[in-house]
């Protein structure tokens, strides 16, 4: 489901349920889960608190941010600044919500370019398709990163959706022997063998969507951070290693 409509079906279940003065957050989120259970079935509610604004909830959906309201009578989506401190308090949320994210996935979950042993620094997280030209771009600075303490965890996302050539080849790529070799191949046009297998590769597409992926490559930190789409090595370098 599309963020915009999955925004839309979100909107009218969480009105459809929020009391008039909610003051029990666990009692809310069991009521909004309960709620949305059959109406969206892969959009769990991660917490519902008090926002930063007076009056209004917080409601995050595993890395989207909601506020509501506390009569129930409105709902919006967007970023909350704190003058004071200069912050975007709902982009901080985003990326806490994505560090946790990324911290529960399994090593059967992504295809990991690792930096050498005793060197690891940093990871990178990236939403990637076979079949887009800047991924393949970004796969060759691999070494670079590698070399540099930075290893690659790739997720599959195929732009143009589950049922689609991309979705076909990305499956190829989790079955094959080798996945590492399997995905160099690919982004090199070459054929992968397409054996079926158990794979994640829609769990990572949902994933992505979750976390507002739109295009690819989608670079994010391990600490949550957005970096944006296709980078120079020495510029993601520059902005993961100069941060600590």
């Amino acid at each position: 489901m599309k963020a915009t409509a999955l925004f839309a079906t979100l909107t009218v279940a969480l009105l459809a349920c929020l009391p008039v003065h909610a003051t029990d957050d666990a009692a809310l989120i069991q009521r909004l889960s309960a709620k949305l259970k059959g109406v969206v079935p892969d959009a769990g509610i991660t917490s519902v608190k008090p926002g930063p604004l007076p009056g209004t909830y917080e409601v995050l959906l595993g890395a989207t941010v909601l506020y509501l309201s506390e009569d129930g009578r409105y709902v919006f989506r967007g970023d909350i600044f704190d003058l004071n401190t200069r912050l975007n308090i709902t982009d901080q949320r985003r990326e806490e919500a994505r560090a946790k994210a990324f911290a529960r996935l399994q090593p059967s979950d992504i295809i990991e370019f690792s930096a050498p042993a005793g060197k690891q620094l940093k990871t990178l997280y990236v939403f990637t398709d076979i079949d887009c030209g800047y991924c393949r771009k970004f796969h060759s600075h691999i070494a670079a990163l590698n070399n540099a303490g930075i290893s690659v965890r790739y997720l599959s996302f195929p732009r143009t959706g589950l049922d689609s050539p991309s979705y076909d080849k990305a499956v190829a790529v989790w079955c094959a022997p080798n996945r590492q070799l399997a995905l160099t191949d690919a982004k090199a046009g070459k054929v992968i063998a397409s054996p079926k297998c158990a794979n994640p590769v829609a769990a990572d597409f949902n994933l992505g969507e979750a976390m507002g992926v739109h295009g690819t490559p989608a670079l994010f930190s391990q600490e949550g951070e957005e970096l944006g789409g296709y980078l120079p090595a020495a510029e993601i370098i520059q902005r993961l290693l100069t941060k600590g």
